[in-house]
C-alpha cells in the first residue's frame, strides 16, 4: 500500500544528492531517498505511481517506484549523455531528456518497462517537451541558435529527427506545452516568454512574444491552460493566455526573494492541486507562496534545488 494519503510531491534534491518526497498540504517530509548522484531533475507519470530523476555527471537515470511504502528506486540506466530535463511520454511508457549545457549532445529515449535506454540521436538541445495529445511531436529548445526543433517518438520509443528548426526566442532555457498540445510556450533567458502555434505539427510557427522579469528559467501552467506562472532570478510573473490569439497578458508579478539557481529545462515551479499555492525549489529550501504572492513557509528538511512535480491527485493504492 501507499504511504501517500495526501497530496504529495518530488523534488530532485540537488544539494544533498538525494530525492525527496514531501506532504503538499501541511508541508512536511515524507521519504529521503539517497542517490549519492547530483539528481537534477524529476516527471511523474500521469497516475503518479512511478517517478524519473535524471542524475547530470554520472549519466543516469533513475526509476522510482511511488506506490509501496516505502518508496524505493527499482531501477537505473547509464548514458554517454549528461542527463538534464526530463518528461515522460503521455503513455507512461518512455522519457526523454536531454544535456542542457553542451552542444552537439544527445537526445535520449528510457523504456520505464525495459529500465534502458532505447533510442538516441546527436543534437543540440537545451531542454525538452512532449506534446500532451499522444501524437509523437517531440519539441527541443535550441539555445545556439535561437530556434526550437522537432522530433517525433513512435510507440517503440524510437527517436526521429525531422530537421526542422523555427524560431522561437533568443537563448531559450525551457520549453512546454499547453495542456490541449495546440501551443508551446518557450521560456528565454534573454527575457522574452513565446509562444508557439502546434497545431500543425510540421508547420509550427511563432505568434507572439512578450517580456518578462529578469532572467525567467522555468514555468507552471494551470490545467486549463489560461495562466502560465514564469519563475525569474527575482520575481515570480503570472501571465494570461487567450487560446484565441495566441497572445499572452502579464496578470501580476510578486517579488519572492528566493536565490533561483538557472537549470536548463528543469521547471523549480511548480502548483499544488487546488492551483492556490505555487511551490518553488531554491537553494537552500522548497518555498511555498499563494498565486498572489503570500509567502505561506517552507517545507521541512529539504534543502533544493531542483526539479519538482506536484502529484495533481489523491494516491491511495
Amino acid at each position: 500500500m501507499s504511504h501517500f494519503t495526501n497530496h504529495f510531491g518530488v523534488i530532485a534534491d540537488f544539494s544533498d544528492r538525494r530525492v525527496s518526497i514531501f506532504d503538499t498540504d501541511d508541508l512536511t517530509l515524507v521519504q529521503h531517498i539517497p542517490l549519492e548522484a547530483d539528481v537534477i531533475d524529476v516527471a511523474l507519470t500521469s497516475d503518479c505511481r512511478r517517478a524519473v530523476v535524471t542524475s547530470f555527471n554520472s549519466k543516469t537515470i533513475f526509476q522510482i517506484d511511488l506506490s509501496e511504502s516505502p518508496a524505493k528506486v527499482v531501477g537505473s540506466a547509464t548514458t554517454a549523455t549528461f542527463l538534464e530535463d526530463v518528461q515522460i511520454t503521455p503513455d507512461d511508457m518512455f522519457a526523454l531528456s536531454v544535456d542542457g549545457s553542451a552542444a552537439d549532445q544527445n537526445i535520449v529515449s528510457y523504456s520505464l518497462r525495459k529500465n534502458a535506454f532505447v533510442s538516441t540521436l546527436a543534437t543540440s538541445a537545451q531542454a525538452v517537451a512532449i506534446s500532451p495529445m499522444c501524437d509523437g511531436l517531440v519539441l527541443t529548445a535550441v539555445s545556439s541558435t535561437n530556434s526550437v526543433r522537432r522530433f517525433m517518438i513512435n510507440r517503440c520509443g524510437d527517436l526521429k529527427d525531422t530537421e526542422q528548426q523555427f524560431p522561437a526566442g533568443t537563448n531559450p532555457i525551457n520549453i512546454n506545452f499547453s495542456p490541449n498540445g495546440d501551443f508551446a510556450f518557450v521560456v528565454d533567458f534573454a527575457g522574452f516568454i513565446s509562444v508557439l502555434s502546434t497545431v500543425i505539427p510540421d508547420k509550427i510557427s511563432l505568434i507572439s512574444t512578450i517580456p518578462a522579469s529578469s532572467q525567467p528559467q522555468s514555468m507552471a501552467i494551470s490545467r486549463n491552460g489560461r495562466h502560465l506562472f514564469v519563475l525569474g532570478s527575482s520575481n515570480v510573473d503570472i501571465f494570461t493566455f487567450d487560446s484565441v490569439s495566441g497572445s499572452l497578458a502579464l496578470a501580476r508579478s510578486f517579488a519572492h526573494g528566493l536565490q533561483i539557481t538557472a537549470f536548463f529545462g528543469v521547471d523549480q515551479i511548480a502548483l499544488d492541486p487546488s492551483e492556490t499555492r505555487l511551490f518553488i525549489s531554491a537553494a537552500g529550501q522548497v518555498a511555498v507562496f499563494t498565486t498572489f504572492g503570500t509567502l505561506l513557509g517552507t517545507v521541512a528538511d529539504i534543502s533544493g534545488p531542483g526539479g519538482l512535480a506536484i502529484c495533481p491527485h489523491k494516491c491511495l493504492y
